[in-house]
């Protein structure tokens, strides 16, 4: 059972949405405490990140190598990607500006954009996993 030890990278992507959504939905809505929200959400996801990208985890197949030639991985990690570095850019910049003022047009663009294509960043892997673990193959090398 090859997948167990993938259950700690997945209860991250699990643990990073939930602060993800909080932290957006609270900073679009100016309520307080956003930023903690997102900050929880970044660390947890950029510690799945490095677990996810170590090679450290067990492959289903030993000859499996990182499917770099599959659309499907590249977006993947394209939407992925922009989400987990969009917040910590936008974490970032609220540090700088002061994150007590109104910022509607990065509100919208966080909450519209940035969230989204995380979603569906994680999503797809989510879903590849599940494929895997079930059908023993993986969605990467059909796609």
């Amino acid at each position: 059972m090859w997948w167990i030890s993938h259950l700690w990278v997945i209860g991250l992507q699990i643990a990073a949405f939930i602060p993800y959504i909080i932290g957006s939905h609270r900073f679009y809505h100016n309520k307080p405490n956003f930023m903690l929200w997102l900050i929880i959400a970044v660390i947890l996801d950029v510690i799945m990140t490095i677990i996810a990208s170590s090679g450290i985890l067990p492959r289903m197949h030993d000859n499996q190598t990182i499917p770099t030639s599959s659309i499907l991985f590249i977006a993947h990690i394209v939407c992925a990607g922009t989400g987990m570095f969009g917040f910590m850019g936008m974490i970032i910049y609220l540090w700088v500006k002061g994150y007590t003022g109104d910022f509607p047009r990065l509100k919208k663009f966080q909450y519209r954009w940035l969230l989204p294509l995380w979603i569906v960043g994680v999503s797809i892997a989510l879903i590849n996993f599940i494929i895997k673990v079930i059908f023993g193959i993986r969605i990467y090398d059909i796609l």
